[in-house]
């Protein structure tokens, strides 16, 4: 009996965000990943990487049950289920590593 398969392999459904620092140690995404669309319909989630130790807060309401994410807790989980799904409505963030800080956002597209 072969276990744990299902969490074998690369997910479609994880949005992986990787986070690095520029030479003065303020947090930088790759391009296109400062502003990126995640989609209910194909319960995606995202999960943010780094070498360093980071902290994500959302400023206002976050996509996901949770508000804060940090290299412990890094994966988002599902978004909301009352969560409207708009090209026009963005969830902003701020990424906070050594006391430097990036703002990126999210659109949840249907």
């Amino acid at each position: 009996m072969n276990t744990g398969t299902a969490t074998q392999g690369a997910r479609a459904n994880l949005r992986k965000i990787i986070i690095t620092v520029d030479g003065n140690g303020k947090p930088q995404l790759a391009k296109g990943d400062e502003s990126i669309t995640i989609s209910p319909l194909n319960n995606q989630e995202v999960v943010w990487e780094s070498a360093e130790q980071f902290v994500i807060n959302f400023k206002g309401a976050s996509p996901f049950y949770e508000g804060q994410f940090s290299n412990k807790y890094a994966q988002s989980g599902l978004i909301r289920r009352d969560v409207i799904s708009s090209k026009s409505v963005f969830y902003e963030y701020t990424i906070i590593i050594n006391g430097q800080t990036l703002d990126p956002r999210f659109i949840v597209d249907p």
